[in-house]
């Protein structure tokens, strides 16, 4: 069974079957995070959000 009650197109079957069954698809992701104020000038920008002071723009 695939999303929404439809059979899941093949190539992303095979995608999936490549990831070990389940993937993380960023759609938006830094857009998201420089709204609510993440400063995204460094190369590393997601691991600096994490260890940084904008600790609060990650929930555990």
């Amino acid at each position: 069974m695939g999303l929404r009650g439809k059979e899941t197109p093949s190539f992303f079957r095979d995608f999936l079957d490549k990831c070990g069954g389940s993937a993380v698809i960023d759609g938006g992701f830094a857009t998201e995070l420089e709204r609510l104020g993440a400063d995204l000038n460094d190369e590393l920008w997601s691991a600096k959000c994490l260890i940084s002071s904008s600790s609060h723009l990650v929930r555990r």
